[in-house]
């Protein structure tokens, strides 16, 4: 479709609504599926709009830009030229340059790392209308001339004779052979012209093959260097983490260090002062085996002088018993002295002091 200063071709599959066009102004809605843009010069003072299903671009120079719509997702490359897109209403915006692509998900302009075919059935026709417009002056945005113009026109029915009607058969043929010759000619140009095409082609392929190449490289090294930042970064966060790693595990063996010291500290104060109290208790039971001692010596000091009293009180009992016997045996004596005393005749007075001498202790004293 040519549309003022743009040529637009669809896909098989795609849908485009034209919501609005005039000398201005361009406004298009792709709801799904691909396009190719090929914008020419002219642009000046005309605006070229295009709403996807999650954003709109708009064309701001000259130049071959190819989209691929879908409801959430949008897809554009920019072979030559810049566009600008927009999302959430207008409030976030992207600009693309030449040899740029994206993949845009969402209303905020989203990028998705996704990867789309540069060698479809779709590429590779749009690429040779490319060059059968080209060829054909489509440059221009005109209808395309003939490419053999006709050479013989329809004359009107006239009477000739003989030799007339000879000169104009023979005039007849020579046009045919000039037309013949012509249309060779011509033949040859378009084989010249396609072999050139063909080699631009191979040239334009082999551009896209190198900016493709070029574009993954760049892409490569854009990832190496995530990669390597990515790296940088895990291996500062897992030196950090073992950094503190490290420091909660010294502070805990300093703390179980702490805590073993003071064990160690409550231990021996405990043993301490389990030996004090050892000590203390040995004291008690050296000074208790000291009373003991003492008092099994107060004891048996107690004992001898009760044994000794015991037998003092034993020999005076035999002293008594002895001093009694001797009593008794001088009683006797006087007794049996009296008798005979009495026998022989004694007076009474003797007889009785006799008698008081007898029973009288020879230990007393004697009476006043």
């Amino acid at each position: 479709m040519n549309i003022g200063p743009a040529l637009l071709r669809l896909d098989g599959d795609a849908r485009v609504d034209f919501t609005g066009v005039d000398e201005d102004f361009v406004h298009l809605t792709v709801n799904r599926g691909d396009l190719q843009l090929r914008v020419r010069g002219g642009l000046a003072g005309q605006r070229l709009k295009i709403h996807t299903g999650n954003l709109y671009l708009v064309i701001g120079a000259p130049g071959d830009y190819r989209i691929a719509a879908e409801p959430s997702t949008t897809w554009v490359a920019v072979a030559a030229g810049n566009l600008t897109l927009y999302g959430d209403s207008g409030r976030i915006s992207q600009l693309l340059t030449e040899r740029q692509q994206t993949t845009v998900s969402g209303r905020n302009l989203t990028t998705v790392r996704t990867t789309r075919s540069q060698d479809s059935s779709f590429d590779a026709w749009v690429a040779e209308r490319n060059r059968l417009d080209d060829r054909a002056g489509s440059a221009r945005f005109g209808r395309p001339t003939p490419l053999v113009p006709a050479l013989v026109s329809r004359q009107p029915q006239v009477q000739y004779s003989p030799e007339l009607q000879a000169q104009q058969e023979q005039l007849l043929e020579q046009q045919r052979a000039t037309q013949a010759v012509r249309q060779q000619i011509e033949w040859q140009q378009q084989q010249q012209w396609r072999q050139q095409e063909e080699q631009r082609q191979q040239d334009e392929w082999r551009q896209q093959e190198d900016w493709r190449q070029q574009r993954e490289w760049q892409q490569q090294q854009q990832q190496r260097r995530d990669w390597r930042q990515r790296a940088e970064q895990d291996r500062w966060q897992q030196q950090q983490q073992q950094q503190q790693m490290q420091l909660q595990l010294q502070q805990q063996q300093q703390q179980a260090l702490r805590q073993q010291q003071e064990m160690q500290l409550r231990a021996a104060q405990a043993q301490a002062l389990q030996q004090q109290q050892l000590l203390q208790q040995q004291q008690r039971a050296a000074q208790q085996a000291a009373q003991v001692q003492q008092q099994q010596l107060q004891l048996r000091q107690q004992q001898e002088l009760q044994l000794r009293a015991l037998q003092m009180q034993q020999q005076v009992q035999l002293q008594q018993a002895a001093q009694q016997n001797a009593v008794r045996q001088a009683q006797e004596a006087q007794l049996r002295a009296m008798q005979q005393q009495q026998q022989q005749g004694a007076s009474p007075a003797q007889q009785q002091e006799d008698l008081r001498r007898l029973w009288t202790s020879p230990s007393s004293s004697t009476p006043p």
